[in-house]
């Protein structure tokens, strides 16, 4: 058998268990085959062990189990039988062969037309199945299949496990099946009991059966099977288990993403949350677990595609044969879902296998994006109704005047004028009455404007939910929204088109971006993990550059080939040949002559030869390694273009009608050029560097439309006429449609026509959704797919990123100066000016002092673009002065211009003063170490010495050129004047080191009047349209002084006046701080230019002459981006930074246009012209004299002449020539139009014929192609590089996956705030009632409000056009009492956490104003006044309770935190695009104000007004008729008039404005500005990594259980946590975040209620007190791993000094640090999360860190020796007590406490030097002193709160203290537990590893050697004697240290 088969069968059939093409990535080659041969060094651990051993285990069936079908034992004869069958090895490629012939079948049905006859309106009723031979093909196939199906059903079930009997339905729920449901059902049990109304309880009991067998197979397996390496599988999968598995400590938090019902009975794959983190191996090993267990046939992912294929073929029979599914009505869809059944055709290759496990990953993140589109949607649906319900309705009607019917007009409406009072009259309604109000477009006179028919047979209208949700799909689309706007622009008011616009902007622009952001950073994971491709099976590697051709690297080739070199020398020539062939058919045009063919024919017959030659010139170089030619693609690619131009240089193939497609030979050839240009080679090779996989995903994108129009087929084939071009009549008309709906250009056309022709079959809504469903799927998943493979190649390496940013990090500490020769420095005359400056001696000057005046002296001066605005301000001067002036308004005024200037990040030099200036008593070790971190930035005093020097050097040079400093060589840095207007303006280049430094209340003022004085020009603009100033004119005459001119010039002067300033201030040219140093500048005086320019023609020639000059008005908009700093930042960062590269994808684009406008020309030059009578059935010839043209329908006949013209079904476009082909070229590369285009060429006849539909079907091919590759590709593109440009900007590009988690885990814990609750519940009984309904944010009222909002939003739902009254009285009812339900919600809360509780939560405020304003409007509503703004008010309250879902729902709570993260980015990037918007609007206003309506202008869709403008560019950024309106504003004469008596007036267009605004607005606009906020959208997206990263477990119930536990100890007044509160509060956190040092389950109290015996003592005072079962102690005690408890000691060690040392001048510490603190110890790894300039930082705290561990480690060992032998003593002194001898010291007991008071020896400690060693630290716990109480825990080190220290312990601490002259402080509290002593001694005896450990960080600390080693004794066994006293509770927690 060929393995491919046996492979592609494995992939496609997979009857092991379905799951290995999710997990195994099985190639389509042996790894010797050259296809898929990884190295030996990249081999992962799949391909070391992959052999035909391993495909035979994975092919293998595991023993029957268990009971199939509940009467199928595993013993059955005829269950082995069947499973015998099924594995068999030839019965998967049978299987597969079977579905290629099922699919062969479909395609030939479907290759035949089957439409609906011209002369019928309803498809003729069939009966019966069999009427062609594919028929009986399928049934024998599914007899087949259905065969099949049972066969695995009985082998391995249908739904439930094999295992699982049918009693388990009924089974008691705490009866277990398996151990892990046993758990699950006991905690599920539990927590049912705990809440009282959970429905847990009862999901568990239904869902058990469904739950799959974790058993092992069968006992007729060995337990242990051992692969091809020899490693047990088991150790695999408790490898597996301990990554997957959850830790327990988050066991009592609520699980808000626990799977449905559904989602446990049917899916097969409950795939563990970090399945994307498994290794190769334990992925594999996952996969086989699944085979060995048999999973059932309907929990496999395929068995359900299969099951529903196989039904719906046998129910589709039978209605076939009953006459049902073809009768009067259609019931299609069964017979559509059999196709089904070939869907797993998916997976015949690995690439298309890779691509779909891909989205598999990606599809809980998808699917949860999904319904937080789904939601915003539903919104806007809502809304729609409520605001255009009828809207639709209204058209205007023709009355009728000659006795014809009245007829309808296409025109939307909401008034007319009455023909007899000439009054404005509201529209009629259905039942005759006038409606409320005229609205929206009047219709004129003759015309009515009434209610009828939603058009498109109803299906556009917002008449109920589902018609608005079609509306708002259609509008997120960004295809066909702007006819739905306009029309209800008429139907309603101009105001309406915010709505679309905002539905754009929050769906399309950002929602929808996520799909992009999930699609892109989720394969990004893939392929960071697996090192392998996401598109493709082939593992990653380092691309390898291209060598020139002939390169010598083998022993045959001489080093003296002369051929060769000659083939080297000529090798431009060659590339010019390339050029020239593409050159000459591009002269070809389709009126040329016959000798311009022939000439073009000889021309390519020698190019072809030429071509040929040197083919066999590279082939004869290489020789005799001949064979070298052909191991390069380059080679190989020429050779094919060779071959191929000379075959169809035969004449056979040149005459035919073939010949000019098969031209793409000759035009291959250009692809050489192409790299030859000098930026292009790189890019092109990044844009198709990853070809594999550019390839299976267009392969995959083919076969998902192949088999979405099968399903059309089937479903809608014969019920649609032949007039319509895409009519599903066939296979290939399907697949057109259903790539078109992949575009998404004019889709709608394909769903109204396809659900119009299905109303009257009743299968409307089934196609709606259908093809709905698929434009949602193939055009926001599957074609941003395009963007992420694209997006891969841009992508760095993970093993170069760390080395580059080791590169970075020193280019940054180790800055080169490098010189820019600029125009301004070559032109400076000072340079050549030799300075005599006075000379004064010095003496004894020192070294270091002497600058190197050899240097150049004005080296910096030539950084042109460096504006102070964007640097850091280090010491920005305070607001002075003008008091009475509001200071908070300054500063928003200052940072709106300047931008902030306070930084976050405080230097440590910084920081170190500060903590000694605030603080009297410090750490001074801290200090010390703090001095040591901050000599780090000592590495940039050279820089700050190095900038000092060159400061120094520009003051020498000034004082040696006096003249230099002078602006216009009159004013000094001493005049008045110059001084004044330096205080006004800032410098250029840099600070000025003479003369007066910019005051910020002068500043800030002139350019607040600056910007009032831009804003007063453009609302002058928007009022004085050409149109106004037009009419004015013509109302007063040519008048000089209108108010608009005066207008003009006064909002232009304070430009000029501010230029004046500036050149005073700091000079223009050649000065320190010139002008035109600052990019900015450079900007503000081009404006300037033109300002001046309009207003001296505008003041000399009263209508400016022309409009050119009225259009330089434009220009004052962009001072905004200048005067605005987020602007400036935005403006460089996004247009500037990344201009290169948007202008080499530009020109990419541009050649790559440039071959298939050749190839254009040379296919249907001539071809696509026709004559405007579409009666016209000949040709040229019969388009002759006149035809009778009608205007609505056969109504108002008039005569019109014949033309035979190029065809204009949108816009007018031909191929006859190289430009014109181009210019359509260019039109539909942005996805618009190219339908048209394409189905005129599928109409082409011949030459001079007219056109029918879809005769030349063939010609689709063509714009297939070009829109796959061009629209594309070349639009992904356009988003990669943006997206490129957005990661090096923002430093992405070159961080490595864990270091991308940790920004996004940053940014998730920045966006945290502490909660406000009060900390002590209130006492009285109704407001603490009120309190526990506000803070149990699961408690039954709260879940309880979350319904009555879910019950609101389904009633808004409810809404529709034709409502009773009764109905809607009862809405408003319901309404009411929702919102008076809220505002009790409300007022509860309210009343419970008091006013500063409540309004700290935004939520709250946000429930204030919609409750309110809900009650309030409902309220007039419903008993009082009907206006239309109370009814909107209240239509947006009630629509503004939904959102409270957003705040209830965890997903979509994240999902909106994580969008409104990127909002700030994305209000700076809207502002922008703004101003683009205002800027192009005026130019747009001024230059076609005027101009003559033509083919799709109307009242609203026009430029005379800045709102009308504004619209219109907003609906063509996302591409919608752009092209149509270019060509209509090339309007020229004849066509227009020109008048010139005076007043300069035309209505004439622009053929040179209109191509340059219109493709500029379309590049600036749709190319670069929707795709930066894909851009902004990707980088931002933090929620991939909150789901399948390292914070998966940081939930929204661990943050609220943080929240709540540090709501408990921090400081209620200033929100920070004091150090006294650390150890308490850090004993208290739980989840994630827990860092006790033992489990609860090991605390002393738990230990205590465990090990406590059932008997009771009664003491001598009269308590009683339970005794202690030493052998359960000990049991217990030695169940602690003593690996695990040291690493959590470490971690809560490092925690608690690290806390200490960060703390805020001694105050507490912050919510956000502590956060920031767990996360570092207990989320992330700090050397793989932590980039080199933070990791460096971090390491210097971690060594602080240590040691203070160190130094607490000694403490702890010393104070643990002293207490063990106190406790030796008194436990002595006790036995011998009770024995009645007392042996050593006397028992004193105080307060109960007994105190110990014996001769011990103290610790002798040899003196430590008073100073430390170099480079170490004598480390000290701070804040103590002698005689302070125990109450400040500086160190984690427990001691028992009742044993007083001992006079050893003191005698040791006042020694030590003494030695050092340090104080310390005795701590209360321990080092090894937050809970008061959580540890034990194993075996009694103390841990000599441990104690090996401390001494051994003795050493290694500054304290190695001070110490006296010693070797403390053993400890006795504890043995607690009868009572449980204090004592002994004492001792345990003494025994409890290590």
């Amino acid at each position: 058998m060929s393995k491919r088969l046996r492979r592609a069968s494995l992939r496609v059939v997979n009857l092991t268990g379905h799951v290995l093409d999710n997990s195994i990535r099985i190639p389509d080659e042996d790894f010797d085959d050259g296809e898929y041969s990884p190295t030996q060094d990249n081999k992962g651990p799949f391909e070391e062990q992959w052999n035909e051993e391993q495909v035979s285990f994975t092919r293998k069936l595991s023993p029957l189990r268990g009971r199939t079908l509940c009467f199928l034992e595993s013993s059955s004869t005829f269950r082995l039988r069947l499973y015998r069958f099924l594995s068999h090895p030839w019965t998967e490629p049978l299987i597969l062969c079977l579905i290629i012939l099922n699919a062969c079948v479909l395609i030939s049905q479907a290759s035949h037309s089957v439409l609906l006859p011209s002369g019928q309106s309803m498809p003729t009723p069939q009966r019966g199945f069999f009427f062609a031979w594919e028929d009986y093909v399928l049934f024998g196939l599914f007899i087949l299949f259905t065969f099949e199906a049972v066969a695995r059903i009985c082998v391995s079930g249908f739904l439930l496990d094999p295992e699982v009997p049918i009693s388990a339905f009924f089974a008691s729920s705490i009866s277990p099946i398996t151990s892990t449901s046993t758990s699950r059902v006991g905690s599920s049990a539990s927590s049912f009991l705990s809440r009282g109304l959970s429905l847990r309880f009862f999901y568990d009991r239904i869902s058990r059966p469904f739950k799959l067998s974790e058993a092992t197979p069968s006992r007729s397996m060995p337990d242990v099977v051992a692969g091809p390496n020899n490693l047990p599988h088991d150790v695999s999968r408790q490898e597996k288990q301990a990554i997957v598995d959850e830790p327990s400590s988050r066991a009592h938090l609520r699980n808000p993403s626990q799977p449905t019902f559904f989602s446990c009975a049917l899916r097969s794959d409950q795939t563990p949350p970090d399945a994307i983190s498994l290794p190769f191996r334990l992925n594999i090993d996952n996969a086989r677990d699944k085979v060995n267990r048999n999973i059932p046939y309907l929990r496999q992912s395929w068995g359900r595609i299969d099951f529903i294929a196989i039904l719906s073929f046998w129910l589709s029979f039978a209605l076939d044969m009953a006459g049902v599914e073809r009768g009067s009505h259609h019931v299609a869809a069964f017979r559509a879902m059999t196709v089904l059944r070939i869907a797993r055709l998916l997976a015949i290759t690995s690439g298309t296998t890779t691509i779909m496990h891909s989205l598999k990953i990606a599809r809980p993140l998808l699917t949860n994006v999904a319904y937080f589109v789904v939601f915003a949607a539903t919104l806007f649906s809502i809304i729609g109704i409520q605001s255009f319900k009828g809207s639709f309705r209204r058209n205007c009607y023709l009355q009728p005047t000659l006795g014809e019917n009245q007829t309808q007009i296409s025109h939307f409406c909401g008034g007319y004028i009455d023909p007899s009072t000439l009054n404005v009259f509201p529209y009629i309604q259905l039942d005759g009455t006038p409606g409320p109000a005229a609205k929206g477009f009047i219709c004129p006179l003759g015309q009515i404007c009434q209610e009828g028919d939603n058009p498109y047979n109803g299906i556009q209208s917002f008449d109920n939910i589902y018609y608005a949700a079609l509306q708002v799909v259609v509008v997120a689309s960004a295809n066909g929204w702007s006819p739905i706007m306009y029309s209800i622009i008429d139907a309603e008011f101009f105001v309406s088109c915010f709505f679309f616009i905002v539905c754009i902007l929050v769906l399309n622009i950002w929602l929808i971006n996520l799909f992009v952001a999930v699609i892109t950073n989720t394969f990004y994971a893939i392929r960071a993990d697996t090192q392998k491709s996401a598109f493709g099976a082939a593992p990653l590697g380092p691309v390898v550059e291209e060598r020139e051709e002939g390169w010598l690297n083998g022993k045959h080739v001489s080093q003296n080939n002369s051929l060769k070199e000659f083939y080297t020398n000529t090798r431009w020539c060659w590339v010019f040949l390339a050029l020239a062939s593409l050159v000459v058919q591009a002269t070809a045009s389709a009126d040329m002559s016959d000798l311009h063919q022939q000439i073009l024919d000889k021309s390519e017959l020698a190019l072809t030869v030429a071509f040929d030659i040197e083919i066999i010139i590279r082939i004869i170089v290489e020789l005799p390694a001949w064979r070298r030619f052909f191991q390069h693609g380059n080679n190989w690619l020429d050779l094919v273009l060779a071959v191929g131009s000379s075959i169809i240089q035969i004449p056979a193939i040149h005459n035919s009608e073939l010949y000019p497609w098969l031209t793409i030979f000759q035009l291959g050839r250009f692809y050489r050029v192409i790299l030859e240009f000098p930026r292009m080679r790189p890019l092109m090779l990044t844009v198709f560097g990853n070809l594999y996989g550019l390839v299976n995903m267009t392969l995959f994108l083919l076969l998902v439309n192949l088999l979405a129009a099968l399903v059309c087929v089937q479903l809608i084939r014969g019920d649609m006429p032949d007039s319509i071009a895409l009519n599903f009549g066939q296979l290939w008309t399907s697949f057109l449609a259903m790539y078109q709906l992949f575009s998404s250009e004019n889709w709608t056309n394909v769903l109204y026509s396809a659900a119009a022709a299905e109303i009257p079959l009743g299968q409307a809504v089934i196609v709606v959704v259908f093809l709905c469903s698929w434009l949602i799927f193939a055009n926001f998943i599957v074609m941003q797919m395009f963007i992420a493979v694209i997006n891969e190649n841009f992508s760095v390496a993970e093993e170069t990123k760390k080395s580059k940013q080791a590169s970075d990090y020193w280019a940054q500490q180790h800055p080169q100066r490098v010189m820019h020769n600029s125009w301004t420095r070559k032109l400076n005359p000072y340079r050549w000016i030799k300075a005599d400056p006075v000379r004064i001696k010095v003496e004894n000057l020192p070294s270091n002092l002497v600058l190197p005046i050899q240097k150049t002296l004005v080296q910096d001066y030539g950084v042109i673009g460096k504006d102070s605005r964007n640097g850091p301000v280090w010491n920005p001067v305070q607001l002075k002065g003008a008091r009475h002036l509001p200071s908070k308004s300054l500063t928003m005024l200052q940072q709106l211009f300047s931008g902030t200037t306070s930084s976050n990040d405080v230097p440590l030099v910084a920081l170190r003063q500060s903590r000694r200036e605030s603080t009297a008593v410090q750490d001074e070790e801290t200090e010390r170490y703090l001095d040591i971190l901050a000599n780090g930035a000592d590495a940039t005093e050279d820089d700050h010495d190095e900038r000092s020097e060159r400061k120094a050097q520009k003051a020498d040079f000034i004082i040696d050129h006096p003249t230099y400093d002078k602006t216009f060589w009159l004013f000094s840095q001493e005049d008045r004047l110059r001084n004044m207007c330096q205080k006004v303006v800032k410098p250029a280049g840099g600070e000025r080191l003479f003369g007066t430094p910019p005051s910020d209340v002068a500043h800030t003022l002139f350019q607040l009047l600056i910007l009032l004085t831009v804003l007063g020009g453009i609302i002058t603009e928007g009022v004085a349209t050409p149109l106004y100033r037009r009419n004015y004119y013509m109302e007063h005459g040519m008048v000089r002084g209108t108010w608009f001119n005066i207008a003009e010039v006064a909002f232009g002067v304070p430009f000029l006046v501010e230029f004046i300033i500036k050149i005073i201030a700091d000079g223009f040219l050649f000065t320190p701080n010139a002008y035109v140093k600052s990019i900015w500048n450079i900007l503000d005086f081009i404006i300037l230019i033109g300002i001046l320019v309009n207003l001296s023609f505008t003041l000399i020639f009263v209508s400016g002459l022309t409009r050119s000059i009225h259009a330089l008005k434009a220009l004052r908009a962009l001072r905004l981006v200048t005067l605005i700093e987020n602007m400036r930042n935005t403006f460089e960062s996004l247009i500037i930074s990344g201009a290169t590269r948007i202008l080499d994808a530009a020109i990419l684009a541009i050649l790559y246009l440039i071959p298939f406008s050749v190839w254009g020309v040379n296919i249907f030059a001539g071809l696509m012209n026709e004559c405007n009578d579409t009666n016209v059935q000949g040709g040229i010839n019969d388009c002759t004299n006149e035809f009778v043209n009608t205007i609505y329908g056969t109504s108002f006949g008039y005569l019109a002449p014949h033309a035979w013209d190029n065809p204009s079904p949108s816009t007018t476009f031909s191929f006859d020539n190289f430009r014109s082909s181009m210019l359509i070229l260019f039109e539909i590369v942005s996805l618009e139009g190219w339908i048209d285009v394409m189905t005129v060429a599928m109409s082409i006849t011949g030459k001079d014929q007219q056109p029918q539909v879809d005769v030349s079907q063939i010609n689709a091919i063509f714009f297939v192609i070009y829109n796959l590759l061009g629209g594309v590709v070349i639009l992904t593109l356009f988003v990669s590089i943006i997206i490129g440009n957005f990661s090096s900007k923002t430093g992405s590009a070159f961080l490595t996956q864990p270091q991308r988690e940790w920004i996004d885990l940053q940014k998730l814990i920045k966006r945290q705030k502490p909660s406000k609750h009060p900390q002590t519940r209130p006492t009285q009984p109704f407001r603490g009632w009120c309190y526990d309904r506000a803070i149990h944010k699961h408690g039954w009222w709260t879940r309880m409000m979350t319904c009555f909002f879910v019950v609101q939003i389904i009633v808004l739902m409810t809404q529709t056009f034709t409502v009773q009254v009764a109905v809607a009285k009862f809405q408003d009812d319901f309404s009411l009492i929702i919102t008076m339900m809220y505002v009790v919600d409300i007022a509860v809360r309210f009343y419970g956490v008091g006013w500063r509780s409540f309004r700290a939560n935004g939520w709250n405020l946000f429930d204030v104003v919609v409750a309110g304003g809900s009650f309030i409007t409902t309220l007039v509503v419903r008993f009082g006044y009907m206006g239309f703004v109370v009814e909107q008010l209240q239509k947006l309250f009630l629509v503004s309770i939904a959102f409270k879902l957003v705040q209830r729902t965890n997903s979509l709570n994240q999902l909106f935190k994580t969008v409104m993260a990127s909002l700030p980015v994305i209000l700076n990037l809207l502002g922008l695009w703004f101003i683009l918007f205002i800027f192009f609007a005026i130019m747009y206003m001024e230059v076609f104000g005027l101009t003559k309506w033509y083919s799709a202008e109307t009242h609203t869709q026009n430029y005379q007004t800045m709102g009308s403008a504004l619209v219109m560019l907003a609906f063509m950024s996302t591409g919608e008729g752009w092209n149509q309106y270019m060509h209509d504003y090339t309007l020229a004469y004849p066509r227009c008039t020109i008048k010139a008596d005076g007043l300069v007036e035309t209505d004439c267009g622009s053929t040179s404005w209109a191509f340059s605004l219109f493709i500029a607005w379309n590049l600036l606009s749709m190319y670069i500005f929707l795709n930066m906020f894909t851009g902004v959208m990707v980088q931002s997206f933090s929620y991939v990594f909150q789901s399948t990263g390292g914070a998966k477990a940081i939930t929204r119930e661990e943050i609220r259980s943080f929240k709540k536990t540090w709501a408990e100890y921090s400081n209620p007044k200033t929100g920070l946590l004091e150090r006294s509160q650390l150890v308490p509060f850090l004993g208290k956190l739980n989840g994630i975040f827990e860092v006790r040092i033992y489990p609860t389950e090991y605390s002393v109290s738990s230990i205590v209620s465990t090990c406590k015996d059932i008997q009771k003592i009664v003491t001598k005072k009269g308590t009683e007190e339970t005794t202690l079962n030493p052998r359960k102690v000990n049991k217990v005690l030695r169940k602690i791993d003593f690996d695990v408890i040291r690493q959590r000691r470490a971690v809560y060690c490092r925690l608690f000094h690290e806390a200490s040392v960060i703390e805020s001048h001694g105050e507490g510490i912050s919510f956000t640090d502590m956060l920031f603190l767990l996360a570092h110890h207990k989320l992330i790894v700090d050397r793989d999360a932590l980039e080199l300039k933070d990791l460096i930082v971090r390491q210097g705290t971690n060594k602080l860190v240590s040691d203070l561990v160190n130094l607490d480690r000694v403490h702890s060992l010393l104070k643990m020796i002293s207490l063990r032998r106190r406790y030796l003593a008194e436990r002595e002194i006790t036995l011998n007590a009770q024995r009645g001898k007392l042996l050593f010291g006397v028992i004193n007991i105080v307060d109960d406490d007994l105190m110990g008071i014996v001769d011990i020896p103290a610790i002798q400690v040899d003196p430590a030097p008073s100073t430390p060693p170099p480079l170490t630290r004598d480390i000290t716990s701070p804040h103590s002193d002698r005689g302070r109480s125990d109450n400040s825990p500086s160190s984690p080190t427990p001691s028992p709160r009742t044993l007083g220290p001992s006079p050893e312990f003191n005698a040791w601490d006042h020694s030590f203290r003494t030695s050092l002259q340090r104080s310390r402080r005795i701590s209360d509290v321990s080092m090894l537990s937050a809970d008061m002593g959580h540890g034990y001694w194993r075996d009694n005896s103390l841990d000599i590893g441990d104690q090996a450990d401390i001494v051994s960080s003795m050493q290694r600390s500054i304290w190695g050697g001070m110490l006296l080693v010693f070797k403390p004794r053993r400890l006795p066994d504890f043995r607690p004697q009868r009572s449980c006293s204090k004592l002994q509770k004492r001792m345990l927690n003494s025994i409890l240290l290590f």
